[in-house]
């Protein structure tokens, strides 16, 4: 194992960037930046493959900042919308800033994935400890909150997202990872969506004509929402359905059915590369990338609209406001631990 830093460059403000890599002894490698907690690679090296990267990302900060679409980003204080930009709590009402409209979006103006994060070595030779400090208010959130994320790449190229956090006051607090998915490696709608999907989730949370969820959980069982069984998205993004087409594809939240085990397995066949998606989240945002810009990526790679796919981990979206969720809210001075984990393998 071996962990190297190397600089990535400058963002708009002239603040310098730099990539943390850790490499496995197969020569598989996942890349963070100390900007956004950003995953900018995940190459998962399978016995007699050589590495494959399975992420979009870009070459240096401007390409980050230009693209928009927090690429692999780490979002926060609140993953998704919270609709109206405020909240509810202990009986005080907190107004957010609204960067999406009348809505809050992944955390506002800035952001965790518009922030500097600490990097230091993790407790083990193939980890990295990344942390960031959010003072009270920020955003328009309560309480001063310390997070810490745990990345650690094995050589069975298992990669473990681990989420820390405290606040010194309730808050609300809905982590996630923004990554785009092609483990078909070719970054384009045809084959980001020629992947096929399982997921053990049987409710949905619909959306409304504005995208927003409208409070209630559906079945998924015999909708395009279903991947019970292991399904292609392309077939399923051209159907006609009124939910697709109020967002312009997947963009919703899937329920999961407690227990142990994967919650959800994204296969590329063209590659036979598998990966099977563990987290404690209670839900996951599928999102099959439907207003990416047009954008050039690492090695030249051009990206545009559903070049790849998003697997979110998160409490439902606005489920602060709704109190039939599972509410995100995290008490003072109790500590939080969440763990996603991206475990790659042979299909």
């Amino acid at each position: 194992m071996a962990i190297q830093s190397r600089p990535f460059g400058r963002t708009q403000d002239g603040t310098a960037v730099t990539c943390w890599t850790i490499t496995n002894r197969s020569g598989g490698y996942v890349s963070v930046l100390d900007y956004g907690c950003i995953l900018q690679a995940i190459a998962p090296a399978l016995p007699g493959r050589q590495p494959l990267d399975v992420v979009m990302g870009f070459s240096d900060p401007a390409g980050y900042e230009a693209a928009g679409g927090f690429i692999g980003a780490t979002v926060g204080r609140c993953a998704n919308r919270i609709i109206g930009g405020c909240f509810q709590l202990n009986g005080r009402s907190y107004p957010l800033f609204c960067n999406e409209g009348k809505n809050h979006l992944h955390g506002g103006r800035i952001g965790f994935s518009k922030r500097m994060w600490t990097v230091t070595p993790g407790l083990n030779e193939n980890s990295l400890r990344l942390t960031l400090f959010s003072p009270d208010g920020e955003e328009g959130y309560p309480g001063n909150l310390w997070v810490h994320v745990t990345l650690t790449f094995t050589d069975s190229n298992e990669l473990y997202f681990d989420t820390d956090a405290v606040s010194d006051a309730d808050t609300v607090f809905n982590l996630t990872n923004h990554s785009y998915f092609d483990l078909n490696g070719g970054f384009t709608e045809a084959s980001a969506c020629a992947q096929t999907l399982w997921a053990d989730a049987p409710f949905y949370t619909p959306v409304d004509t504005d995208g927003l969820v409208d409070g209630t959980l559906r079945p998924t069982a015999g909708t395009v929402f279903d991947f019970s069984r292991e399904t292609a998205l392309a077939p399923r993004l051209a159907q006609e359905n009124v939910q697709l087409a109020s967002v312009g594809g997947f963009d919703h939240n899937l329920v999961f059915a407690p227990g142990d085990g994967p919650k959800a397995v994204l296969h590329g066949l063209a590659t036979g590369l598998r990966m099977e998606f563990f987290t404690h989240s209670p839900g996951m945002q599928l999102y099959s990338g439907n207003y990416l810009r047009v954008s050039t990526g690492k090695g030249s790679t051009p990206y545009g609209r559903r070049s790849g796919v998003c697997l979110e981990p998160q409490f439902f979206p606005n489920s602060i406001n709704l109190p039939q969720f599972p509410a995100p809210v995290l008490r003072a001075n109790i500590p939080y631990h969440n763990r996603t984990l991206y475990r790659f393998c042979a299909g």
